[in-house]
Parts: structure tokens; sequence; C-alpha cells
């Protein structure tokens, strides 16, 4: 990266991180104005995100600081971080209300307004992620702030997925105040993506079936990178709270299928009679069974097994992730008792509804894999990551040849 060097001194350290973000962050005015009267341009060092000292006091919500950087450069409204976020971007994303109006006071007030419609590396403006985020008080303030008449403001930019921004709020519904949003959009000229399309874009009818596959090709892959967890641009506690939600629904399913497992258990109790006489001796075709015990695996030792075998695996790795995801919560030592007794409840089970031909198998894999299972999963991480990835390829082109042939029949 850049070393900018002032009176022979370097001010990034090892991190490209300068005294000036530091400053920044921490919302000190005068040591902000005392560095930037020394040389200005330090308002424009980037760290290793690409973040320079405006974004760090806009997602810090430094107002003052915000309004010295601006007023010493004011071109460090259009800097831009390593993922293509602005200064405006970086205070919607952060819900940081009052840094929102400083920086559209400020774009307005140096007529920088193009700073409005800059999009990120997945071509989101600020609107975008304010109705993704679906943060009304944000999303009013930016359809508010700018004169109707300078016509300045997109409301209906798409971003790479070719979304807009009222897609996004379509696309996740039945979230409080989804109605005052959407009348908000409505006010200000928002539409949904097929709608623009069909009034503003003249299609092209002889695309060819090459160039068909390669947007569908496209549009899949913006579509896993627009859903795929960015350290820099996600909330970690958003993404802990939805691996508690998955991890507690995988064992709460897991569970439940030791309880009922497919096809059932026996309600009775039954062992095949011999009778013997002189001539022959019959015995029912009736299998054997005692109350309680599955039917399948009286039936099909195999499959039983197998069963056993994966739901074992998804029960212990859930409650080991939530055994990491609730680090330092409060009662997590009773939550901790609790979790140990559904592993024995999980366990007793399996081996109880366990016929005798698969009993043993079954107190095996419920006792050895069920303990050794969070273990494995680290050495075979790559492994199935790799798989993944494979699958997931896969997946993707038989997507695409069903989306293609879906179009060419409906056309």
């Amino acid at each position: 990266s850049e070393e900018y060097v002032v009176a022979g001194k370097i001010y990034l350290d090892k991190d490209g991180f300068s005294p000036l973000h530091a400053a920044a962050a921490a919302g000190q005015v005068e040591t902000v104005r005392a560095t930037l009267g020394v040389e200005k341009k330090l308002c424009r060092l980037k760290d290793r995100d690409g973040k320079t000292p405006l974004h760090v006091a806009t997602m810090r919500g430094k107002i003052d600081v915000i309004r010295e950087i601006v007023a010493s450069c004011v071109d460090c409204v259009e800097d831009e971080t390593v993922q293509g976020q602005t200064a405006l971007h970086l205070a919607v994303l952060h819900q940081e209300i009052e840094a929102v109006i400083a920086i559209l006071e400020l774009i307005t007030e140096t007529n920088r307004l193009d700073v409005l419609n800059k999009k990120d590396e997945q071509g989101n403006t600020a609107l975008h992620i304010a109705t993704w985020r679906k943060n009304r008080q944000v999303i009013e303030v930016l359809v508010q702030a700018i004169p109707e008449e300078s016509r300045s403001f997109e409301v209906n930019a798409m971003n790479k997925m070719g979304l807009s921004a009222m897609d996004l709020l379509v696309m996740f519904p039945s979230e409080a105040g989804d109605r005052e949003i959407y009348e908000k959009l409505i006010e200000a000229g928002a539409q949904r993506g097929r709608d623009i399309g069909t009034t503003n874009v003249e299609r092209n009818t002889s695309t060819s079936t090459c160039q068909e596959r390669a947007m569908e090709s496209q549009s899949h892959k913006e579509l896993v990178k627009y859903f795929t967890f960015k350290k820099h641009r996600d909330s970690p506690s958003e993404a802990r709270s939805a691996l508690l939600v998955v991890a507690s629904l995988v064992a709460t399913a897991t569970f439940q299928a030791s309880l009922t497992p497919p096809g059932g258990t026996w309600q009775d109790s039954s062992i095949p009679t011999v009778s013997q006489n002189t001539t022959s001796v019959n015995t029912t075709n009736q299998q054997a069974h005692i109350a309680g015990q599955s039917i399948m695996g009286t039936f099909n030792g195999v499959a039983f097994t197998l069963f056993v075998f994966f739901n074992t695996i998804g029960f212990s790795v859930s409650l080991s992730m939530l055994n990491i995801l609730t680090l330092g919560f409060p009662l997590r030592f009773q939550l901790q008792i609790c979790m140990i007794a559904m592993y024995f409840s999980h366990n007793t089970t399996m081996a109880s509804i366990a016929p005798d031909n698969v009993k043993i198998y079954c107190i095996l894999i419920t006792s050895i894999l069920a303990a050794t299972t969070p273990s494995l999963m680290k050495l075979l991480e790559k492994p199935i990551g790799m798989l993944g990835q494979f699958l997931d390829s896969r997946l993707h082109k038989f997507c695409s040849m069903i989306s293609l042939s879906c179009k060419r029949f409906v056309t």
C-alpha cells in the first residue's frame, strides 16, 4: 500500500493505522485539527481495510471529527474502503443516524451529491443498505435530505444482482415498520426491479443461448456473494444470533427424531410361538419385537444403524455449537447442565429403541462417536469444505440449466 512520509517520518504502523485514525476513533477533535494543520493529506491515509480517518470517525459517530476532516479535505467524502464503501455507506451500515445527517449536509454544502449514488463492491447504494437493515429513520433522512428538483438521488438504482432498494424490502418481509418504509419508498418514487425493467429497458429478444447462460451464471454467483458473511460488513453479533437459531433448530430436530424414529416404534411385545407335534414344526412369520423398539430397526437393521449414525452426528455437532456460541452468557453453567442432560437422554433413547440385532452398534455410535464428533469435525473441515464446493458448483450448473429451460418454455 502507499506510504505517506512527512518530514522524513512514516505515519503508518505495520497495519496501516495512523495516529490520526486513533484520534478520529476517539473523537479527539483538537488532536485531529492539530494533525491536519501539519499536513492535510494525512486525512486520506488508509489502513489495511482501506478505511480513512473519516471512515473510522463515521463508524463511531464522531460528528465533530467528521466536520473537521471534511472541512480540511472535501475529497474525503468520496474515498472508498476495500469493499467500495464510502463514509455514507458506513454511517448507514452502522446505523449512526447523526453521522448520516452530518455527511448528507456536508455533501450538499460542498456540491458532492454524486456520493449519494456511489455503489460498493456489490453494487449497493446507501439506500440499499438502509432498506436491507430496515432502518426507517435513515431511509427518511436519505429520501428527504436532497431537494427533489436536484434529481440527484437514484432511488431505483440497481445492484449487481439486479435488485433495487424496493426489491430488498420485499425479499425480507414481516419486519416491524415494513409498512412505513414501503410508504416512504413509494413517495420517493421507488419501484421493483422488474417494473423498472419493463418500463425503461428494451429487452433484446435476439440474445443467444451462450449469453443467457453467462447471465444466469453471473446472477447465481452474485447472489451467493451477496449473502456470504463478510467480516467487515456484517455484524458479528447478528451472525452469532443466526448461528444460535440454526444450532437450536438442528438440536431440536435431531432430538425429536430420536424420540420418534422413522416408521415409529412397536406398541406391543411379540415373541413368535413354536408349535410342535409328531408330524411337523410350525413357526409364525411374525418378527419378534418388544414394545418401544424401532419398527424400522426390526426389519432393516442397516438402515436403522445409518439413521442413528447421522442423527447422532447432527445432534452432537449442534450441541457443540451451542456450547461455543454461549461462551460468556449468564447462567451458562445451568445451560450446560441442560445440554448434558439432553445428550445422555438422546443416547439412552437410541440404545433403548434399538432392536437386539443392532443394539451393540447403536450403543457404540451414541457413546464413542457422539463424544468424538467435535474433534473429528476439525480434522474433516477441509475435506468437507472441498466436497461442499464441488456439490455447490454442480448444483449451480443444474439450477442454471433448469432456469434456462423454464425461460425457453415460457417464451
